[in-house]
């Protein structure tokens, strides 16, 4: 069992998060208070940033292939690449 740095409450290593503070030693949060941190609970903000990184690459990769279409096929193509990759981006934001 490890102690919230803030709180002091009891939390099992598998529900502790752990930081880096400012000083560089390390922290031990408890879920309880990193919601009242952030607002929202850890598994839904790891699920965010999960999906944005997932958002992040899908786009890169239809920007390569893009640029890649443009250079080999021509502008039209490459002006269905561009609307290809908006509408991935859009619809990957909606996603839920």
């Amino acid at each position: 069992m490890l102690n919230c740095s803030i709180c002091g409450r009891e939390v099992s290593e598998k529900d502790a998060l752990k930081r880096q503070g400012e000083t560089g030693s390390e922290e031990i949060i408890c879920p309880y208070c990193f919601k009242q941190a952030v607002g929202i609970d850890y598994k839904t903000f790891a699920y965010r940033k999960e999906n944005a990184r997932q958002i992040f690459l899908a786009v890169l990769f239809c920007s390569m292939v893009t640029v890649y279409v443009f250079f080999t096929k021509g502008i039209i193509y490459g002006l269905f690449g561009v609307l290809l990759t908006i509408i991935v981006w859009w619809f990957a934001g909606k996603a839920k």
